[in-house]
């Protein structure tokens, strides 16, 4: 608030030029609540007589707006502004005194109040009120104003006028009109006054004529009048009208051929230069009404450059050149383009003979060069610069100057460019022609025209040639700019001149950064803002280059260069300035760059003041407790430099750095402590004197601080401080002159700190002077010498020091405890053990009083320093005492107390020996068996066990208490203790442990205490080490995980589990012991120890690595083989999630094993499948099966089909999961059924296919892919391809198409026959399943041609076993069923032993089965033919064969076969002695089921010899057989039958199977994947 309530200054500062002071005027104006009054604008008339021309710009705007405000007052203002012009315009004359002798006055024009005025009408324009136009414009026509004497005052005359007109003037054309043209009919005075004005009236014609509406017939009469007026030879003049005639051109517009036509003329035709610049001005002023186009529309370019090439008249080049110049002016930026093409003309034309031509061209090339834009400039250069290195002097000339002419560039483009143009133009200085270093001379002056700063102007030649050559120059010119004293300010040109030079030198050496940046740091404050800012970002950057250089006093220079830029413009001229000097701060570059920004960042913010630095300061401590150690070093840097940019005001700010600096001197870094240090030093050099009170407090906490670096740094820093105030220092070498300084300081330290003070210091010295680093005593040492002079001052000290010490042993820092120990033991020392007799009872009474932990430890650490320092017979006359102080801290309930009596019970052992012991161990043990007590003596034992030697002589008499059955609670734990800290003490006591607890958990009813010895097992032997106490630790579990008691397993497996959730040492050489053992408990009978083996195992196989996993794979599966039995649920593998017990394991080695590992892995996935429900496969379906897929495309053949192998187990146990993985696995069987390689691959991917092609709807496109397939020429690929259209069509027949019925017998039909037995084999099964799938009238064709034809044939023969397999109906019912037991038959005599061994297989079928014929008469032509095949003299395997065929049927339709027992009785007994093993074997199998032995014994024998006539040797041998060995094998199968559950039991034995299993089987019989499992 103010008292007045208007200001003539503020309100001028509202209206000043510069914008910064206006927004300061207004907030002053606004703060102190000014008002306009009516009074206000006539007070603002005074300054517009103000000989400052910005105070008369001021005033005029300030009388304007205040006039706004206050309309009213315009008339009265108005008046008073004309009545004062009249009066300042009348001619001052000579005044006469009174003797008539003239008086010395001033005689001048006071012309600038009179200017003052003219911008007052014009800022007036916008309030201007229109009934009063009439008599203004009356006045300045009248009055003089139009015609003063004074060039400026008319040209803002004219100027207030035309505004006034522009912004009135529509509304009275007509009146003004008239008032104009009276003006200029008036008869002509012949007076240069009349003159001035007419020409003034004539602009304010043109200008109130823009007012006239478009095709007004006034407007063509105006452009006349005013292109008539251009002629004037006044600059003026023909400027406004110019600015006059664009919006009449465009009133007019059809005129405008005429108009350009009659100015041409001029133009060109004119004898007078001022008719000629006058048609320029015109012709410029048309085109821009027109528009840029009307060059072009009216060929004003192409008639210029005509005149340009007129060799002969002198008018037209030089009129061309004028409009060049002119249309330039006017038009400027816009006519940038044609520019760029009327170089080559200028370039001619400053070689033209005509000087005025060669004037002409240079100002030419002044008005164009001066609004080219940085592209203009791009296009220009480089054909001057071209034009330099020309053959002919001329165009050498002629380029040397245009280049000249690009000093009137517009500063900015100035700048960027004179580094190109200055260099080849000093090229040229040398030329052999005199004109063309003439040129160059006159160009390269015309670069020093243009810079009006008197400094510069007189160092032009130094730096013209610095940018000519820099590598030689640049040092002089900064030199130069160094000396010149500079009193005025740089302008733009002289700036841009002195930047590039300074840009230069930044990018030079070391030395010259740092000229640069003195001279930068002075410019700062030399230039106008808005210039320095068009340079900022070159010098900016050169100066952070230089913030960062090697050389201390460049950055140092380059630093403050950068706080006088941010000084001078602010914070907001360089926004990024600060964040990029941080960022620098905390960047991983090196320690230099860092150091640099640190101090160009204290220089920036010293700029801007403590504000700034408050902002900022929160930012820097943060940063300085950051992670990284680069970001703490880079921070910490600024306080280096920030006290001392700054000075005693940052003594303010001391408080909040110390202790981020102590901090920084316990740095893990080196660098970051060394910064921290000379940071500190710094702080106590500048602020020792004036800030002692701040210093000290922060420094004698970092004496005692839990860091060894911050109380090195600390002992230093305030030596360092003490040193300053007593003006000693620590480097005097004689020690008498130790002595007397000492002495010296001691007075003077006391004289300056007070007693207090200085024994608070000295005492946190002394302690640390014991301190437990070497380099912390050394140095408390020194600076101790160096300030105390005699041991009466430690006497001085002891009541201080005793208390520090007391508390230092309370501290919660270990450390800190011991030094206090240390320096306790020390004062002992030096003062005798005098002090033992008071020290020991106050050590005791606290160690029995005090609560606090921290407190009893260091009174421990204390008691053993005390033992140490004290001598052996002052210790025998306390030994009770210190006895007791033992055993008390020994039981104390605190770990780190009682640790440090252990320590104090060895310095006491060392010294008493076993005396210590005798009193100290029994009444520990004696304490065990109390109830109050026996917790804290435990843990006392516990804490004497940490060391070995202790550790064996107590556990020997320990163990055995503990391990004493029943086991008690408290027992239990404090074995679990004693484990975790006996170490390998323990080991060869770990099997009697165990197996004591272990028979405790067994025995144990209690609930609480079963878990304890649990809780106290698992610690057991997670405390053992990796090598014997493993070994032996295993031993004991393995051998638990196989003993005979089940709770025994269940509990050792589930403390495996435990152990092997939380182990971190390494038993990975046990790793196939604890599968073997785990995997076999997986089939144990127990529930509960299945359980536990899963759980555990589970365990082991989470932490498995996988290298390990890898290895394991062939031990794991050999151990899964000899687990339960393929085809039966294994236990362990039925509970949820049973299989990821060891799944991990060969997944692991399927995805990344060898070769070898991968087959293994791939088959042990089968054997599990094998071992496991569907239901419990089910949640793994994706985790088995994708990686199997995956991995199928693996090269290796075993790898692929053990995979395949997998898949089908997988296929045929859980279908109705795998449907998502349908596709995929149809695309993998189809590929490995084509690989040629394997045979075993082709197999498994046919039968595979099979089973695949049962879940799918569409089978007819893999029918399709394999018909095609099997058209390859590789045999054993068609074989296999054969194969799985067997399987496809035999499983899933009925739902193929016709079309695919018809290839696959297209198939059939071009098959030829073919001498490979498999081939064939796999024809006629294939043959028998399609017959199984089609139409009996179609079937019927394919049996007649291929299976009973009239001669057997390999191929019938096998396609009719394969039909009576596959479909037997089609042959034993309808057309072929009587003829079929004749063929048959017929076939079993065919010579060829392999259709006779066929025809005997398809006659074991027959009878097998069930729609066969049961006729009597069509069944014995088989009895009868196979009883003659029977006899020997017919092929062995034949003979075989149709004994297993009677044995089979036997057993099977003992009805079908008992009328025909007489016809085989004697052949089947003839072969039962046969020498042929295979043929014997068989023959007393189909004996014993002939006469059904083993269900009937003799009964039906009897009956047969009873009924048969017989001779008697064969009879008696006969039954004598019978007796002997066929009752006595019926015996052996009849009882292994009842041991498998009778009949029925386990199925049929396995040569029972194997008989029915070749009886069905086409060729030859079918092995199954047991031929290819390893």
């Amino acid at each position: 608030m103010s008292e007045f309530d208007f200001s003539d200054e503020v309100w001028l500062a509202c209206h000043d030029d510069v914008d910064e002071n206006v927004e300061l005027g207004r907030e002053i104006w606004e703060e102190s609540r000014f008002k306009i009054s009516s009074a206000s604008p006539f007070r603002m008339l005074p300054y517009l007589e103000s000989r400052d021309k910005q105070l008369q710009r001021a005033a005029a705007r300030s009388l304007a707006e205040a006039v706004q405000t206050m309309p009213s007052k315009f008339t009265g203002v108005l008046a008073q502004i004309q009545v004062s012009y009249k009066e300042l315009a009348k001619p001052r004359v000579p005044q006469l005194d009174q003797y008539g002798m003239p008086m010395k006055t001033d005689l001048s024009d006071p012309w600038e109040p009179r200017n003052g005025f003219a911008i007052a009408f014009k800022e007036l324009g916008p309030v201007f009120k229109e009934e009063f136009l009439d008599e203004f414009l009356q006045f300045l026509i009248e009055e003089g104003p139009l015609g003063d004497r004074n060039p400026v005052v008319r040209e803002e005359m004219v100027e207030a006028a035309t505004t006034i007109i522009a912004l009135h003037g529509k509304n009275k054309v007509e009146d003004l009109m008239k008032t104009f043209e009276q003006t200029l009919e008036a008869p002509d005075k012949g007076s240069e006054f009349a003159d001035r004005v007419n020409e003034a009236v004539i602009i304010m014609y043109g200008a109130l004529a823009r007012h006239l509406a478009a095709g007004d017939l006034r407007v063509p009469l105006v452009v006349g009048r005013l292109i008539e007026t251009l002629s004037t030879p006044s600059e003026t003049v023909q400027y406004a009208v110019a600015e006059c005639l664009p919006p009449l051109v465009r009133a007019s517009s059809e005129k405008t051929s005429d108009y350009i036509e009659e100015i041409l003329q001029k133009l060109f035709g004119s004898k007078r230069y001022a008719a000629r610049r006058g048609a320029a001005y015109g012709l410029a002023g048309v085109v821009h009404g027109k528009g840029i186009l009307a060059l072009r529309e009216f060929r004003v370019m192409t008639i210029l450059r005509g005149a340009i090439d007129n060799k002969k008249d002198v008018y037209h080049r030089e009129g061309a050149l004028l409009a060049y110049e002119l249309l330039s002016t006017i038009l400027g930026r816009v006519f940038e383009p044609y520019v760029i093409q009327i170089v080559p003309q200028l370039l001619s034309s400053f070689g033209d003979a005509s000087a005025d031509v060669r004037e002409g061209c240079l100002a030419a090339a002044k008005a164009c060069f001066a609004s080219l834009s940085s592209y203009g400039v791009k296009r220009i250069l480089p054909t001057l610069l071209e034009g330099l290195d020309d053959q002919q002097w001329r165009s050498k000339k002629g380029a040397c100057d245009l280049l000249g002419a690009m000093a009137y560039l517009d500063p900015q483009q100035l700048a960027q460019s004179l580094p190109e143009i200055i260099p080849p133009l000093t090229g040229v200085l040398n030329d052999s022609h005199k004109e063309v270093r003439l040129g160059a001379n006159r160009s390269l002056k015309r670069f020093g025209e243009v810079i009006s700063n008197p400094e510069i102007k007189s160092l032009v030649d130094v730096l013209l040639k610095a940018l000519s050559d820099p590598t030689k120059y640049t040092d002089n010119a900064l030199d130069s700019l160094i000396k010149v004293k500079f009193v005025h300010y740089l302008d733009a040109p002289s700036l841009a001149l002195v930047a590039r030079i300074l840009e230069r030198g930044l990018g030079d050496r070391s030395a010259t950064k740092r000229k640069s940046a003195q001279v930068i740091g002075s410019l700062a404050h030399l230039t106008e803002r808005k210039d320095l800012i068009a340079h900022l970002p070159i010098l900016v950057a050169g100066l952070k280059i230089a913030v960062v250089d090697p050389v201390p006093t460049t950055r140092a220079t380059a630093s403050k260069a950068l706080g006088s830029l941010v000084e001078k413009l602010g914070e907001d001229a360089l926004p990024d300035l600060i964040p990029g000097l941080m960022q620098t701060l905390k960047s991983d570059t090196g320690a230099g760059d860092r150091l640099g920004s640190a101090q160009a960042l204290s220089e920036v913010l010293a700029g801007l003041g403590t504000g700034r630095l408050e902002e900022t300061l929160p930012t820097i401590l943060h940063n300085i407790s950051s992670s990284k150690a680069s970001v703490r070093e880079g921070f910490m840097s600024l306080f280096i430099f920030l006290p001392v940019c700054f000075g005693n005001s940052f003594a303010n700010y001391l408080s909040k750095i110390i202790p981020p600096i102590l901090a920084g001197l316990a740095d893990e870094v080196e660098s970051i402590r060394d910064t921290s240090l000379r940071a500190g030093r710094l702080l106590v050099k500048n602020f020792a004197t004036k800030s002692i009170d701040l210093l000290l407090p922060e420094l004698e906490r970092g004496l005692a601080d839990d860091s060894y670096r911050i109380r090195l740094s600390s002992v230093e820093l305030v030596g360092d401080l003490l040193f300053n105030l007593t003006g000693v220092s620590a480097n005097t070498e004689a020690e008498d002159d130790m002595e007397d300084g000492a002495q010296e300081a001691g007075a003077s330290l006391l004289e300056v700190l007070g007693e207090e003070k200085r024994n608070k210091v000295l005492s946190s010295l002394y302690i640390c002077r014991c301190d437990t680093s070497g380099l912390v005593r050394t140095a408390a040492v020194n600076v101790w010498k160096a300030l105390v002079a005699s041991p009466k001052i430690l006497k001085e000290l002891v009541p201080t020091l005793t208390q520090l010490i007391i508390r230092r042993l309370g501290s919660t820092n270990m450390e800190q405890k011991v030094i206090a120990g240390n320096a306790l033991g020390e004062l002992i020392r030096k003062a005798g053990d005098g002090v033992l007799s008071t020290l020991l009872p106050t050590l005791e009474e606290g160690l029995q009083t005090s609560t606090n932990t921290d407190t009893k430890q260091g009174i421990c650490i204390a008691l053993k320093e005390l033992i140490s320092s004290a001598s052996p017979d002052a210790l025998e006359d306390h030994e009770k005492t210190l006895i007791s102080v033992v055993r008390t801290a020994l039981i104390d309930s605190d770990e780190d107390v009682r640790e440090a009596a252990a320590d104090a019970f060895d310095s006491l052992q060392q010294i008493l020996g076993k005396r210590a012991v005798d009193q100290v161990l029994p009444h520990l043990l004696s304490l065990l068996r109390t109830e109050g007590q026996a917790d804290n003596a435990l843990s006392a034992l516990l804490t004497l066990l940490t060391e070995t030697t202790r550790s064996n002589i107590i556990l020997p008499n320990l163990i055995p208490t503990l391990t004493a059955s029943p086991i008690s609670s408290f027992n239990a734990k404090a074995l679990a203790s004693l484990s975790t800290v006996a170490g390998s003490a323990m080991t060869r006591r770990l099997p009697p442990i165990l197996n004591s607890l272990m028979d405790n958990i067994i025995a144990c009813k209690d609930e609480d205490l079963k878990e304890d010895l649990n809780t106290s097992f698992g610690t057991v032997i997670l405390s053992i080490d990796e090598f014997d106490g493993l070994n032996t630790a295993m031993s004991v579990l393995l051998a638990l995980v196989k003993h005979d008691d089940h709770n025994r397993r269940a509990a050792t497996g589930y403390h495996f589990a435990n152990f092997f959730g939380v182990a971190t040492i390494d038993y990975s050489r046990y790793n196939q012991d604890i599968v073997r053992a785990l995997l076999i408990s997986f089939d144990d009978r127990d529930p509960e120890v299945v359980k536990a083996a899963w759980t555990a195992l589970s365990e082991f196989t989470k932490h498995l690595k996988k290298e390990e996993m890898e290895a394991l794979v062939h031990s794991t599966r050999g151990i899964l083989q000899h687990v339960g039995v393929a085809g039966s649920n294994l236990p362990g593998f039925s509970l949820p999630k049973g299989i990821n017990a060891i799944l991990p394991i060969f997944l692991q080695g399927l995805m990344n094993g060898t070769s070898e590992q991968r087959t293994q892995s791939a088959l042990a996935i089968s054997d599990i499948v094998d071992r496991t429900s569907s239901e419990s496969l089910k949640p793994f379906v994706t985790q088995i099966t994708g990686p199997l897929i995956r991995v199928v495309s693996e090269r290796s053949i075993e790898v692929k089909a053990a995979i395949l192998l997998t898949l089908n187990n997988l296929l045929e146990k859980i279908p109705a999961f795998l449907k998502p993985f349908l596709p995929q696995l149809q695309r993998t069987f189809a590929k490995s059924l084509a690989d040629p390689s394997s045979e075993v691959l082709r197999t498994r991917a046919a039968k595979a296919l099979g089973t695949l092609i049962t879940l799918t709807p569409r089978i007819d496109p893999l029918i399709a892919e394999l018909v095609t397939g099997s058209r390859t020429s590789d045999s054993g690929v068609r074989n296999a391809m054969l194969k799985a259209l067997f399987e496809v069509i035999s499983k899933a027949g009925a739902n193929m198409s016709e079309p695919s019925r018809a290839a696959v017998l297209g198939l059939i039909d071009t098959e030829p026959e073919d001498s490979n037995v498999s081939m064939a084999i796999t024809n006629a099964k294939l043959l028998g399943a399609l017959i199984k799938n089609i139409p009996a009238e179609m079937s019927t064709a394919l049996i007649k041609n291929r299976v009973v034809t009239t001669h057997f044939s390999p191929a019938s023969v096998l396609a009719l076993n394969a039909v009576l397999l596959e479909s037997p109906t089609s042959l034993t019912e309808g057309f072929f069923a009587d003829d079929l037991p004749g063929a048959i038959c017929q076939g079993m005599g065919n010579k060829s032993p392999f259709i006779s061994d066929n025809c005997v297989l398809a006659a074991g079928k027959y009878l097998l089965t069930d729609t066969r014929s049961t006729d009597f008469e069509d069944i014995k032509p088989f009895f009868e033919t196979l009883a003659t095949l029977i006899a020997p003299g017919h092929p062995v395997d034949t003979r075989r064969l149709a004994l297993v065929v009677i044995r089979t049927a036997c057993r099977h339709h003992m009805n079908l076969v008992r009328p025909h027992l007489p016809l085989l009785a004697i052949p089947i007994f003839a072969s039962v002695r046969d020498p042929v093993i295979p043929v014997k074997l068989a023959a007393e199998a189909a004996f014993l089921a002939l006469f059904n032995v083993v269900e009937n014994e003799s009964k039906v024998f009897d009956k047969y010899i009873a009924a048969q006539e017989l001779p008697a040797t064969q009879k008696r041998s006969m039954q004598d057989y019978f007796k002997r060995i066929a009752l006595r094998l019926g015996n052996t199968s009849r009882e292994r039958r009842e041991a498998e559950g009778g009949q029925g039991g386990l199925g049929l034995s396995m040569d029972e199977a194997d008989d029915e299993k070749e009886i069905w089987s086409v060729g030859k019989v079918d092995l199954g994947e047991a031929a290819f499992d390893e």
